[in-house]
């Protein structure tokens, strides 16, 4: 392999080792915090068949969850201590969501007392919207085997208490589910303020319109493109490895340029070039459409899984950034020139962290989106 070549490979190993030991010194190996918020694998937990009442009186069924991200929580009006401050976590975090169509959802796990007109009288209290917060009663069995077995809370009577106790009759979770179209997907600990803001963060990603919501997967196939791009382009010209391009004093840039794209494995390199070219500026710019919209989504393990991750990813954007594009630009510019002796110096440098760069573009997002969660125990 030329000296070129091994210049960008050069570049790609030692950006990575950088990146590892900066990872690994900036302690990108902890995981976050484990048990305040708990991912669920989707389709482990739906919510299933159910049908109870509303506030208002209707019926409220998990039809009407199908095309929703929902807000779960688990109250009874009499209950003296941890309900009112569920529900003002409930309100809060409404608040912070108000702009969006994440439904809120509050199970009585009290429904002989509470009938909707005393769910009504306590929904007032916390000014919850009908259209956004719907409070919830019916049969105590089809209650506790919601909360028992589709949710997997904890719910048990207590025994009746004294008068003037501050002891729960009800002793239930004060978790906060969150739940996308029907799926169950996580839990999250209304006490905890990193906790809710993780809440709030995948509620407002899984409430984005669906062309947003697939950014991320065509991000990933035109990186993928890219690449596929870049090798084709890069056998194709290897074709014509033992030509000796024509050097500029001898003859006129425009006699050398007229030879070589009369060969077909030219032509159809540039093809490919061009079209890696397009690929990556498509990406781009759906990636920055994503992120405006969307905000990042944090990494959810852990250990040396962690440190791996956030390794590609730094090496990743600095190659992008300091080496992907200046270089890219170069390349096209000693090309249109028909510089091309310059052309194939700097195109051997720039193949290899090009295509370091959309390869570990479609790693990032396997790791970030289909990473599978192990850790759903409740």
């Amino acid at each position: 392999m030329v000296s070129t070549y091994r210049v960008g490979i050069l570049t790609v190993l030692l950006t990575v080792l950088i990146s590892a030991a900066a990872c690994w010194v900036s302690g990108s190996a902890q995981p976050a915090p484990a048990r305040a918020a708990q991912e669920i694998a989707p389709g482990t937990f739906p919510v299933g068949e159910f049908q109870l009442t509303e506030r208002s009186g209707r019926s409220v069924t998990q039809l009407d969850l199908a095309d929703r991200v929902c807000i779960a929580s688990f109250i009874f009006t009499r209950c003296p201590l941890s309900c009112p401050r569920i529900t003002s976590a409930m309100k809060a975090v409404g608040g912070r969501l108000a702009a969006t169509d994440v439904l809120l959802l509050s199970f009585s796990v009290d429904p002989e007392y509470d009938t909707p007109a005393v769910l009504a009288a306590y929904a007032q209290k916390f000014e919850a919207s009908p259209d956004h917060w719907w409070f919830l009663t019916g049969p105590k069995q089809t209650i506790y085997d919601l909360v028992r077995g589709r949710f997997k809370l904890p719910l048990m009577d207590a025994g009746p208490t004294d008068p003037g106790t501050e002891r729960e009759a009800i002793t239930h979770s004060d978790r906060l589910a969150l739940i996308d179209r029907g799926q169950i997907i996580g839990l999250f600990d209304s006490t905890d303020p990193q906790a809710i803001d993780k809440l709030i963060a995948r509620a407002r990603r899984l409430a984005l319109p669906r062309w947003v919501r697939l950014l991320p997967t065509v991000n990933a196939s035109l990186n993928a493109a890219c690449a596929v791009f870049l090798l084709a382009g890069w056998a194709l010209i290897r074709r014509r490895s033992r030509v000796v391009l024509i050097r500029a004093d001898e003859n006129p840039p425009e006699w050398a340029a007229a030879r070589l794209t009369k060969d077909p494995a030219v032509r159809n390199h540039i093809v490919c070039m061009i079209a890696a070219v397009a690929t990556s500026t498509l990406f781009l710019t759906c990636y920055l459409v994503y992120h405006y919209q969307a905000g990042s989504m944090a990494f959810r393990g852990g250990g040396l899984l962690r440190i791996c991750y956030f390794t590609i990813l730094l090496s990743h954007t600095v190659l992008a950034t300091f080496g992907v594009v200046p270089l890219v630009i170069v390349t096209l510019t000693r090309a249109l020139r028909k510089d091309f002796n310059g052309h194939r110096w700097i195109a051997q440098v720039t193949f290899p962290i090009w295509l370091y760069v959309s390869l570990t573009g479609v790693v990032i997002y396997a790791m970030l989106y289909h990473l599978p969660v192990t850790d759903y125990s409740l």
